[in-house]
């Protein structure tokens, strides 16, 4: 990029909004894309909603049901590893607690939401809140570049991830995987680390 490109305050504000108006654009279209398959998640035998074909999205959301009738997952899993059970402390028990903690969020808005259209529903909203944090992230990254520059990066980059095909499979409605949510936490730690990185003072970096 070569622009030359004189700003104040004010301009710096205008390309902002001009970006974030573009950034919901492409997260409407993002989202769109994910979403486009749930009217075919319905299994013919139940009419109810199930999940796409992936084999651990079923394991989470056992594991979901279960917390959200008892209150917190069980400590043997006795399905897992028959007759010995698998000890729940040691893996993966943070992913149906993230589904248990959207369907209850989702609940305040829609009181017929069930714990299956919340798993399913996960992995778009979570990667399209993913894609908010690295909006912002490559936006930071870019920091000392004139503002149409750094936004209109940070714009490109976010247009990529959301449209890649590598991460279109595993962020997809009905597939409720690891990916959508640690896409979010990690760009979101990036972003807290980077933000640390340029503050001035301990007080701020910390």
């Amino acid at each position: 990029f070569s622009f030359k490109i004189k700003e104040n305050w004010q301009e710096s504000k205008r390309w902002f909004y001009f970006a974030l108006i573009l950034l919901l654009v492409i997260l409407v279209i993002g989202t769109y894309i994910r979403t486009t398959n749930i009217s075919g998640l319905i299994d013919v035998t139940t009419g109810n909603y199930t999940l796409g074909p992936d084999l651990d999205p079923y394991l989470f959301l056992r594991w979901s049901r279960y917390i959200a009738e008892h209150g917190s997952l069980m400590e043997i899993d006795k399905l897992r590893y028959f007759p010995l059970g698998f000890d729940t402390s040691k893996e993966t028990a943070f992913m149906p607690y993230l589904i248990v903690y959207l369907y209850d969020f989702l609940r305040i808005f829609d009181s017929n939401m069930t714990i299956d259209l919340a798993a399913i529903l996960y992995p778009a909203i979570f990667f399209t809140l993913g894609a908010i944090a690295f909006f912002f992230f490559v936006r930071r990254l870019f920091a000392s570049y004139p503002s149409l520059e750094r936004n209109l990066i940070a714009i490109i980059a976010t247009a990529l991830l959301v449209t890649s095909p590598a991460l279109l499979h595993r962020t997809v409605a009905g597939i409720p995987e690891k990916e959508a949510g640690g896409v979010f936490f990690m760009f979101l730690s990036f972003y807290f680390f980077l933000v640390s990185m340029q503050s001035g003072t301990r007080a701020k970096a910390i």
